[in-house]
Order: C-alpha cells, then structure tokens, then sequence
C-alpha cells in the first residue's frame, strides 16, 4: 500500500509545542498502517504510540486501542480470517467497539441480517457482533478502523443512546436481535453535534466514560463538549468550511490525545511560533495535548475524522 503520512506533535523539554515527527509510521506491513495504538487506557499524552513487535495483533490489549489505515483489493471474495468456519469465510467476533470511516472505494459488511454495501464517508460501530467484509467496486478500498477493547474490573458510566439525526454521514450501529443473530440495529445520518455557520461537527461514536462492555456508548447527551463525554473516547467528523478563518479564537488545547485522519480537503496545523504543516486528504495528525489551531487551505472544504482519548490523571 501507499505509505500514509503521518505527523506527530508533542512537547520539547523547555515545555513548547513541537512537531515530533512526520513521515510514514514505522509499523506498517503490507495493506496495514498502525498509525496509533495504546496498551491501556492513557494517563499522559505521552502514552502509546507504535505497537511494539512485528506483524498485528488482530485485538488490542484489555483497556488499550488501535488506530489504523487499512488499504484492500477488490477480489470478490470475502476477508480471510484465522478460524472462521469452512462455509463462512471471513465470520468472526472480535472483544472490541469498533469505529470504521471508509476513506475511499466501497466494501460490503455481511451481517446474520444480510449485506450492507458501504461507500465514501459512511460509518460502521461495530459492536462486538458476528460478522465479516469483502471489498466490491472496481478499485481498492481504504478505511480508517478504530478498535476499543474493554477494561476489566472498571465501572460502567452512565449509559448513552444512540439516534438518527441529519449529518452528513451515514452510520450503521450493529447489534444483537432477540435471536442472537448480529443487526444493523440503526441505519440512517448520524446526528450533528455542534453546527455554526463555517464549523459542522458530527457525533460517529462516544463511549462516554471508561469502556467497559463491547456494546457501550451512544451519541452526545446534550450541549456540544469540546472533550469527550465522561473523559472516554469520541470518534468524530469535522467539517470546516473553505473560507473558515479562526484567528485568535482558533488556538485550543485539550487534555486527550487526539488521532486525526484527513477525509479531503488540506489544512494548515498551527502551533504556536512555529510554521505550520499542511495536511492533506489521507493523511493522519497525533496530536498529544499540544495548543494548536486548524486552518483550512485549498478550494474545498475540509473534513477529518477525529478520535480524542480522554487521559485519566
């Protein structure tokens, strides 16, 4: 596969935001790109960063995550995967909450209730449920996977509701129906979470809190928070519009590390009193408690997929 770009900012030992490093992030094999992982739930946002050991983990460790870039053929046949049954190919269930955007091209999810056929932007939340892909189309598919594994013995948070809403984005929540056959238990927009004139943001996942079961989360309960509800996880859509100028207003910094995919569009990523870096479409930001502001460039506008992970000081 391409090499995705990935930059990464941090801190230098004066305390200034720096940019740490930019370029193809080192665990990447084959038609996979780790660009983020964490063994456990982070304290500081200096925690995480490439998997140790060679080839992937299909799951993360309890309580830790996985960001990827996955980039697949088109071959017609299902994704092969180590101990699926013979007149299944592909089934399986993984002890995780998965969040999948696709980035490109078009795959099926083959659920017991039959084939969903997923295109440019749509969202999967994969709730520990059986299921199985196949790439379709006439051209690779790309998508970006998150994948949350629960923390044993933690304490469940007040729980969330997932609902339709009018975003941009198409999102299947998978489920289980009383037969215990794998859904999709909610097909429809996910809902905005704040809507300004140059600013759309769009709720695709929270957890709310510490995960604590495979089936957690929902969407914002209420008034847009910057931060993830609870100090969990959010997995979110940012579109900023082509004139978007933010100025002074624009300088932000939250206590979460923050995993940004570029869906179109290019940006400058500021931090302070240095030149900024433009990312574009494909491309990934980690950014690891720094203050910064986003400032679209280009003719379009621009959107990214962003999950924040709350630290727990």
């Amino acid at each position: 596969m391409a090499l995705v770009r990935r930059v990464v900012t941090g801190h230098d030992g004066a305390g200034r935001a720096v940019f740490e490093s930019d370029g193809a992030p080192p665990k990447t094999v084959e038609m996979v790109s780790e660009v983020f992982s964490l063994d456990g739930p982070p304290r500081e946002a200096t925690d995480g960063g490439d998997g140790g050991g060679p080839g992937y983990a299909l799951e993360p460790p309890p309580g830790g995550a996985t960001v990827r870039i996955i980039r697949l053929p088109s071959t017609g046949d299902w994704l092969p995967v180590p101990g699926a049954p013979d007149d299944r190919p592909g089934w399986h269930t993984t002890d995780t909450l998965d969040v999948e955007v696709i980035l490109e091209g078009e795959i099926v999810l083959d659920l017991d209730d039959g084939e969903h056929r997923l295109g440019v932007g749509d969202v999967v939340v994969q709730r520990g449920t059986a299921h199985r892909w196949k790439v379709v189309g006439d051209g690779p598919c790309a998508y970006l996977a998150v994948m949350l594994r629960p923390e044993p013995g933690a304490v469940a948070p007040p729980a969330l509701t997932a609902r339709l809403g009018d975003g941009p984005h198409r999102r299947i929540v998978t489920g289980v129906d009383g037969d215990g056959r794998s859904v999709g238990a909610l097909d429809g927009p996910a809902p905005v979470a704040l809507r300004t004139g140059d600013v759309t943001i769009t709720d695709l996942w929270q957890t709310g809190g510490v995960l604590t079961s495979v089936d957690q989360g929902g969407d914002s309960p209420g008034d847009y928070e910057l931060e993830p509800v609870g100090g969990g996880v959010s997995v979110r859509a940012i579109e900023l519009a082509r004139a978007h100028d933010p100025g002074d207003a624009g300088w932000h910094t939250t206590d979460t590390i923050d995993v940004d995919v570029v869906l179109s569009g290019a940006v400058e990523l500021w931090l302070p009193d240095l030149e900024p870096k433009v990312v574009a479409a494909g491309e990934v930001i980690v950014q690891r408690g720094t203050h910064h502001k986003w400032v679209p460039v280009g003719d379009e506008p621009f959107r990214m997929a962003s999950v924040m992970f709350g630290l727990r000081h």
